[in-house]
C-alpha cells in the first residue's frame, strides 16, 4: 500500500504542465488582496451551479496546475508556499462545494481532491488527511454502491480509480482489491457500452466515443496499471491483453500525429482542446514505463508516431462503430458513417445543440499535421460538417430542431469492409428529406469519395462538404484540383468543386453554453460540391498526399445501383446497392453483384 501511494505520487509530479507562466500568475493571484488569509481565487464565482464547466472546480484543478508546474521540492523549502496550498485544500474541505450535476460530487470533486492530497501528502497532518479522505469517499465504492452496481464504461473506471485513491489514504487493503477487481471486470468486449468486439469504444448507448470517454477510460486504467506493477493487486494477463488491444487496434487508428478524429470525441467536440492528442501521448508514455506489459515494441511505436518521429501506414474498417481510418503517405482520412444500431452526435448539459448534422453519417476527417481542425468549432459552420450533404442552414436553424439526439436511424443500407491496405464503407444517408447514397474507398495512395442519388424531396439545394478546416497557406487551386497543407483534393468524373477562404467568427458558447462568449475568429478553408435544386445528381473526388504522384483513378460507375473505381494497377473496388454488372476493361471482362455485395 505504501509503496502504491508514493507511485502516485509519483505519477501525479510527473506529469508537469508545460506553461509555468501561467501557473505563477494562478499563484500571485490566490487569496483576494481585502482577505489574505482566506485562500481562494476572487476571480471564480463559488456560488456557481453550472453543471457542465463548474467554476468552483477551477480551485482544486488551478491547485493541481501550481503544484505539478512549482515541482515537489519547493514545496519542501518554502514554509509560505507550502502553507499557502495546504490552506487552499482546507479552504476547500471547509466549505464543501456542490453541484447539481451529480458527476461533479462523485467523480471530478473526489478526483481532484484526492490528487491534491496524495501531492501534500507528506507534509498534511492526520486530520487533514481524514478529512479530505471522507471527501473522497463521496466517489467511492466504500460509501457508493451505484459505483459498482450500475455504472459503466469511462463512469466506472473514474469511480474505481477514487476508490483507488480512496483506499490508499484510509490505508484499506480490501477496499483496494475491491476497486480493482471492479476495474479489471470492466475490461470486457460486446457490452452495450465499453470497448466493442472491433475495438471502438461506447458510451451514452450504443454511441462512438473512443477519443472522449474512452480516452479517459484508457487514461485511468493506464494508471492503474502503472500503479499496480509488480505488485500483487495488478489486473490479469487477459484483461491486459484485452485493454492494449482497445489501446493500438482501437484507439490507435483514429488519432494521428497531433490530432484526433473529430468524430470521434462526441460532444466533447464542443471542450476547448478535446482534438489535441497530447492526453493520448501522456497515456501511451505512462504504458511504456510500466513493467510487464505485452506489446511495448508497439507502444513505443505508437509514442514515437504521436510524438512525429515515425509516420505510420495503418488502415481498419470498425463495423461495430461504422467507421473507416485510413493512414497513408503521411495523411489520414476518418470516415464515421450511420446505420440502424448506432446513434450519432449527442446533446448534454448545454453542450452540442449546433451538432445536428453530426447525427447522420458520411463525416470525414481530412488531416496532415494533426492540427486541421485544432479549437476550429467556435466558427465552424455546423451546416458544413466534412463528408456530409445538407441543406444551407444557419445557427438558429439548427438549434430549432433539438429532437435528434436519440433519434433512430432507418438506415439498414449500410456496409464494408477490408482487405489489407483496401477498404470500403458505404451508406444510404436519409435525413431532412434528403438522400445519398455514399461510398468511401481506401487505397495504398489514396482516398476516394463517391456520392450518387443526391437529390433533397423539397427541391431545395444541396451542398456536399469535402473538407472545413484552418487555413494554412494559400490553397493552389487549378480546374480538376485543390492542393492545401500537403493535401491535394482532386475532383473526379466531371465533379466541380469550389473552393472558399473567408474568416469566420464565433465563440465557444455558440455550442458550449457554459464557455465564454469572447468572440474567436480565423481564416477557414472550405471545399464544397453545389448540388442543383430539384434534380438528382452525383460527386467524385480523391483525397491523395501533395508530394506523392496523383493517383491515375478512373471512376467506372457512380449511380443507384453500383459505385465502383479502377485503381492505378487495373484491380476494381465497388459497392453492389442494386443486383447489376459492369464491364471493368477493354477485354470485355464483367463483374456482376447482388445489393450488398462488396468488392475490396
Amino acid at each position: 500500500m505504501e509503496t502504491i501511494l508514493h507511485r502516485f505520487a509519483r505519477m501525479l509530479w510527473a506529469d508537469q504542465p508545460a506553461d509555468v507562466s501561467s501557473a505563477e500568475g494562478l499563484y500571485a493571484s490566490l487569496c483576494p488582496a481585502d482577505t489574505p488569509d482566506t485562500f481562494c481565487w476572487e476571480d471564480l464565482d463559488y456560488t456557481d451551479k453550472t453543471r457542465s464547466f463548474w467554476q468552483p472546480a477551477q480551485h482544486y484543478a488551478r491547485m493541481q496546475a501550481i503544484l505539478k508546474s512549482f515541482g515537489e521540492e519547493r514545496l519542501h523549502r518554502d514554509g509560505d508556499y507550502s502553507s499557502r496550498m495546504i490552506g487552499a485544500l482546507k479552504y476547500w474541505l471547509d466549505h464543501d462545494y456542490t453541484n447539481p450535476n451529480w458527476w461533479h460530487n462523485e467523480i471530478g470533486m473526489p478526483l481532484g481532491i484526492g490528487n491534491i492530497t496524495i501531492l501534500l501528502y507528506p507534509l498534511l497532518d492526520a486530520d487533514t488527511v481524514s478529512r479530505a479522505a471522507a471527501l473522497v469517499g463521496r466517489g467511492s465504492m466504500a460509501t457508493l454502491p451505484a459505483i459498482s452496481q450500475s455504472w459503466t464504461g469511462a463512469n466506472l473506471i473514474w469511480g474505481a480509480l477514487n476508490t483507488v485513491r480512496h483506499a490508499l489514504l484510509i490505508g484499506d487493503s480490501d477496499l483496494l482489491r475491491r476497486a480493482v477487481t471492479r476495474a479489471a471486470a470492466e475490461i470486457t468486449e460486446g457490452g452495450a457500452e465499453g470497448i466493442q468486439r472491433d475495438r471502438s469504444f461506447f458510451q451514452h448507448g450504443p454511441r462512438l466515443y473512443s477519443g472522449g470517454y474512452g480516452l479517459s477510460f484508457a487514461e485511468d486504467i493506464a494508471k492503474l496499471l502503472y500503479l499496480l506493477q509488480e505488485t500483487p493487486y495488478q489486473l490479469p494477463a487477459d484483461k491486459i491483453d484485452l485493454f492494449l488491444s482497445f489501446i493500438l487496434d482501437g484507439l490507435r487508428p483514429m488519432i494521428h500525429g497531433e490530432g484526433m478524429d473529430w468524430a470521434c470525441v462526441g460532444r466533447e467536440i464542443t471542450r476547448p482542446g478535446v482534438l489535441d492528442s497530447s492526453r493520448a501521448v501522456a497515456t501511451v508514455e505512462l504504458l511504456t514505463r510500466t513493467e510487464g506489459l505485452p506489446r511495448k515494441d508497439e507502444l513505443e511505436a505508437f509514442l514515437a508516431h504521436l510524438r512525429g518521429s515515425e509516420a505510420t501506414d495503418m488502415t481498419r474498417y470498425f463495423p461495430d462503430a461504422a467507421m473507416l481510418c485510413h493512414h497513408f503517405n503521411g495523411l489520414y482520412v476518418g470516415a464515421k458513417f450511420m446505420n440502424d444500431r448506432t446513434l450519432g452526435a449527442e446533446i448534454c448539459n448545454s453542450e452540442g445543440e449546433l451538432c445536428r448534422n453530426m447525427s447522420y453519417g458520411t463525416h470525414t476527417c481530412i488531416m496532415k499535421s494533426g492540427r486541421e481542425y485544432r479549437d476550429i468549432n467556435p466558427v465552424w459552420d455546423y451546416a458544413h460538417i466534412p463528408g456530409t450533404t445538407s441543406i444551407e442552414e444557419s445557427d438558429d436553424d439548427l438549434l430549432a430542431r433539438k429532437n435528434w439526439a436519440f433519434a433512430a436511424h432507418p438506415n439498414q443500407c449500410f456496409g464494408g469492409a477490408q482487405n489489407g491496405r483496401r477498404a470500403v464503407i458505404c451508406e444510404l444517408a436519409e435525413h431532412d428529406g434528403t438522400q445519398a447514397l455514399v461510398t468511401h474507398f481506401a487505397f495504398e495512395d489514396g482516398y476516394v469519395c463517391l456520392g450518387a442519388g443526391i437529390i433533397n424531396a423539397d427541391g431545395r439545394t444541396l451542398v456536399t462538404t469535402v473538407d472545413q478546416c484552418w487555413r494554412a497557406g494559400d490553397p493552389a487551386v487549378t480546374d480538376s484540383a485543390v492542393t492545401h497543407n500537403g493535401i491535394r483534393y482532386t475532383a473526379l468524373d466531371g465533379t466541380v468543386m469550389d473552393t472558399a477562404i473567408r474568416e469566420q467568427v464565433g465563440s465557444w458558447r455558440r455550442n458550449n453554453a457554459a464557455l465564454s462568449d469572447r468572440p474567436v475568429k480565423g481564416d477557414v478553408l472550405t471545399l464544397t460540391v453545389t448540388h442543383p435544386a430539384g434534380k438528382e445528381s452525383t460527386y467524385a473526388y480523391m483525397i491523395s498526399a501533395a508530394d506523392t504522384d496523383e493517383p491515375a483513378v478512373t471512376v467506372l460507375r457512380n449511380d443507384r445501383n453500383l459505385q465502383a473505381i479502377r485503381l492505378p494497377d487495373g484491380s476494381v473496388m465497388a459497392v453492389f446497392h442494386g443486383d447489376c454488372s459492369l464491364t471493368v476493361n477493354p477485354d470485355g471482362k464483367v463483374l456482376s453483384g447482388t445489393e450488398g455485395r462488396i468488392l475490396c
